[in-house]
């Protein structure tokens, strides 16, 4: 032992060397004789902040450039509509970023159009379409800001209720529903949905309301296009397929759901009404951002969220969405072969960024937590429960810069960690079937001229 403090870590080896640290700080632990492990890296497969790439790791802790002046508001400018045309944004259409989370852009969107006659009208403003927790927390979003909605419900597992949605708007004679909205990708059930079967019920019916998607854990994950899908409101966050760290909410508007939303709001300031929001208020962001470029208020850290866009166009956004697939595809191949289930019931539904699985019967909260502890503490793997259902199961998933080894190393320690907590699974029939399938997917990795492995 040295009494030489050589380096931040000084102390910490000196209180170790002389054992003057306490018991286990996670009383998981005590039975488990563990070991120092200075060097660990944890493999991050929960729905995010997402495992991001070295080289926007190298960003993370850049702060943006001050928020005033020509420079700033160009560059400011430059990086939303970079994002807007990885969005597929409808040409006019508008990008805005909102500091804050992917929370902040689904407040945000869920504030609009709200028209004078609301109040007083026995129809809906909005329809949500729940399938899992995120999605009904948008239900829950919608309902706090004290707007009438229709909140239509699917089981956990299942497509979203497009008979439901069909009921409803054949009954909206007067267009009074401004918004429908439902997540592009359940986070919680590991359900894809497909906002196309939406937007081609609205355009049956020729129903006027804005088709507004929670894309907040689909994009940079799976196709996202607001152009393709028919999207007039596209929610996004930093921290998940961009790499991120938390920090942007996106919502990025049609030229459609632009028009709207002034004119809801002319409406309500000719009747006297306050909006009700202030930072979340669409036309006063849209106006900040068209005449200055700028922010109402502080940013969030563009610099960072640059480097993330680069990354994902060096990469390509279709290999982007291929990878996404190919890490699912290793954690679906291990869990199947080991004799668990699914939470999605149908294979078209199967989510390439949120893999979800079923406890089996019997396996309860105790046991999901258990198995994710000894993932973390033993494994160095990080994964997930299933928020909203805490004796449902867990959730691996693929977001962000997660590589197919990440996802083989992942099963393994997902499926090892089962069978040391009791959780019946075929540990040597998931680790065959997901090594075959890594095989049939694993790339050869072209470095980046100038940058080592290490994003250095």
């Amino acid at each position: 032992m040295t009494n030489t403090l050589i380096s931040p870590l000084s102390g910490l080896r000196r209180l170790i060397e002389t054992g003057q640290i306490g018991p286990n700080e996670n009383k998981f632990l005590d039975d488990k004789d563990p070991v120092w492990s200075p060097h660990n890296k944890i493999i991050n497969v929960t729905p995010g902040p997402a495992w991001g790439s070295e080289l926007v790791d190298q960003f993370s802790s850049t702060q943006t450039r001050g928020m005033r002046g020509p420079d700033v508001a160009r560059f400011f400018t430059s990086v939303r509509a970079d994002y807007g045309r990885m969005v597929g944004m409808q040409a006019g259409g508008r990008s805005l970023f909102f500091t804050g989370s992917g929370t902040t852009g689904t407040e945000a969107a869920a504030g609009s159009c709200r028209f004078p006659d609301e109040a007083e009208s026995d129809m809906p403003a909005v329809v949500t379409m729940e399938i899992g927790a995120f999605s009904t927390a948008m239900g829950n979003c919608v309902e706090n800001l004290g707007r009438k909605v229709v909140r239509l419900k699917s089981d956990l597992g299942e497509d979203l209720p497009f008979d439901q949605l069909r009921e409803v708007l054949e009954k909206d004679t007067e267009h009074k529903i401004q918004l429908v909205m439902h997540p592009l990708n359940e986070t919680g059930t590991g359900v894809t949905t497909d906002p196309k079967k939406v937007r081609a019920i609205l355009d049956e019916l020729n129903h006027s309301a804005l088709l507004v998607v929670d894309g907040i854990s689909a994009i940079g994950s799976m196709p996202a296009n607001m152009t393709d899908m028919g999207i007039d409101m596209l929610i996004g966050c930093s921290q998940k397929g961009i790499m991120g760290t938390p920090g942007i909410g996106m919502l990025s508007i049609s030229p459609k759901a632009y028009e709207r939303v002034y004119e809801a709001d002319k409406a309500l300031a000719n009747a006297g009404i306050k909006k009700g929001q202030h930072y979340l208020h669409l036309t006063k962001m849209i106006d900040a951002m068209d005449s200055m470029g700028l922010h109402l208020e502080t940013p969030g850290n563009y610099a960072q969220f640059a480097v993330a866009l680069d990354t994902l166009a060096i990469e390509g956004i279709d290999r982007v969405c291929e990878r996404h697939k190919e890490c699912s595809e290793v954690y679906r191949a291990a869990v199947l072969a080991a004799g668990l289930e699914l939470v999605a019931k149908h294979e078209h539904l199967r989510s390439n960024a949120v893999t979800a699985v079923k406890a089996p019967e019997g396996f309860g909260v105790k046991k999901i937590t258990e198995v994710l502890n000894i993932m973390f503490s033993k494994h160095a793997v990080e994964a997930a429960a299933i928020p909203g259902a805490p004796d449902l199961g867990w959730r691996l998933c693929a977001t962000g810069g997660i590589q197919p080894q990440h996802a083989m190393a992942a099963s393994i320690a997902f499926l090892m960690a089962c069978d040391e907590a009791g959780v019946p699974v075929d540990v040597e029939a998931g680790v065959a079937a997901a090594t075959r399938k890594y095989r049939e997917v694993v790339k050869y990795h072209r470095p980046l001229p100038g940058v080592d492995a290490y994003g250095r």
